[in-house]
């Protein structure tokens, strides 16, 4: 399963992206197409994962995150 997680910024995504490859996780930064005026920027990291433990590290890591969706 992935992990579409949205984030506010470049700046986020990429501190995200190091924090999570730290932890063992291969993500990649993916730039939104139409952004809404709420998720700023627009970024999302994309992290293969089967479970929810990616998003506790970046939630521990002051990482906001804005949304997720799985596929």
């Amino acid at each position: 399963m992935n992990l579409y997680i949205r984030v506010g910024s470049i700046t986020n995504a990429q501190r995200g992206r190091r924090i999570l490859k730290i932890e063992g996780y291969s993500a990649f930064i993916k730039k939104a197409e139409n952004p809404s005026n709420s998720e700023g920027c627009g970024y999302a990291l994309v992290v293969q994962a089967d479970d929810e433990r990616p998003l506790e590290i970046l939630r521990r890591s002051r990482i906001k995150i804005l949304g997720v969706e799985r596929t």
